[in-house]
């Protein structure tokens, strides 16, 4: 789902013009999760990024929560959740491919949380570009 202006009110359109290259580290922040999991690299990114780009930023933190959510949910289920894998796994493509295009896109329960840090509204706010 992309973000609901109604309820994100001062946010531009979701395929607002963001710089390219804020898009192509935007994909790499969710794209990193197919590689090492979905902590290390979005949490690096996140690191290096969050002073210069919201949205960057705000990619890398949701793909960050939503490695550590799926995460949690394996260790508590004792890897009783593994099957949940392919859910993981398509989300993260539809962010990865939405982020790519330049949309605010938020998965499912950590996009709220991330928007709430970093969103077009901060940006402003900081006096960058979204």
């Amino acid at each position: 789902m992309s973000v609901d202006l109604g309820k994100h009110s001062q946010g531009p359109s979701p395929l607002a013009a963001i710089d390219p290259v804020h898009r192509q580290l935007a994909a790499l922040g969710h794209g990193l999760s197919f590689v090492e999991g979905g902590v290390l690299g979005p949490l690096l990114l996140y690191v290096i990024k969050k002073d210069e780009s919201e949205f960057v930023a705000f990619h890398a933190l949701q793909s960050l929560y939503f490695g550590l959510v799926f995460l949690a949910v394996l260790t508590l289920t004792c890897g009783a959740g593994l099957p949940l894998v392919l859910v993981y796994i398509g989300f993260e493509i539809k962010a990865t491919i939405e982020a790519s295009n330049g949309a605010w896109y938020c998965l499912p329960v950590v996009g709220e949380w991330a928007w709430q840090k970093h969103s077009p509204a901060s940006a402003r706010a900081r006096g960058q570009g979204v």
